[in-house]
């Protein structure tokens, strides 16, 4: 595989966390820049960290993962994606300081691992590649934290520029947009 391809592939995994980043930013305006940080991390480790379990797991565990990875991946963006237009919708101060810290450790490590799955899938393919696992891995960890950075940094502006909660009820609709994308 060469050097193009294999960035390429980083940029496409790293979009899901792009995706994500942005209806972070969008919905969560203050929040402090360290979660934002350690969500861009987080994105990055766990990329890079399932594109290597899919590579050492390889052809076994495929029909598992498939079988159950992404319906609980889906699962997860759907429900965090319903609480925050819920908290659109509600409107209240209460909700207002709930979205703020909404951004919680749990919260970064479940939108972590629902959109690394496709980079478990990747990983397999890798398997049976010949690939510079090293390189490959580290461009889909590093383009992922980028894209976590850019992505929280373009929803936070726009945010800003909107002071309704449409941003937020915007942010939901993405999340579970790619909850249903990665089920079909």
């Amino acid at each position: 595989m060469t050097f193009i391809e294999i960035i390429i592939i980083a940029i496409v995994e790293a979009m899901d966390c792009f995706a994500v980043a942005v209806s972070t930013g969008l919905a969560k305006s203050g929040i402090r820049y360290s979660r934002a940080f350690l969500q861009a991390v987080s994105f990055g480790v766990f990329q890079g960290g399932m594109t290597l379990l899919g590579f050492f797991l390889g052809g076994f565990a495929e029909r598992w993962f498939n079988a159950v990875g992404t319906p609980i991946a889906c699962g997860i963006l759907c429900i965090l994606g319903g609480r925050m237009i819920w908290g659109a919708i509600r409107g209240n101060d209460e909700c207002e300081k709930a979205a703020v810290k909404n951004l919680t450790l749990t919260n970064i490590l479940l939108l972590s691992v629902a959109t690394s799955i496709d980079a478990f899938a990747v990983g397999i393919s890798f398997a049976f590649m010949n690939v510079d696992l090293a390189f490959a891995t580290s461009a889909i960890a590093f383009a992922s934290f980028a894209m976590g950075i850019i992505g929280f940094e373009i929803g936070r502006h726009t945010a800003k520029r909107f002071q309704t909660k449409i941003p937020e009820f915007i942010a939901g609709i993405i999340l579970i947009a790619i909850g249903m994308k990665m089920f079909m």
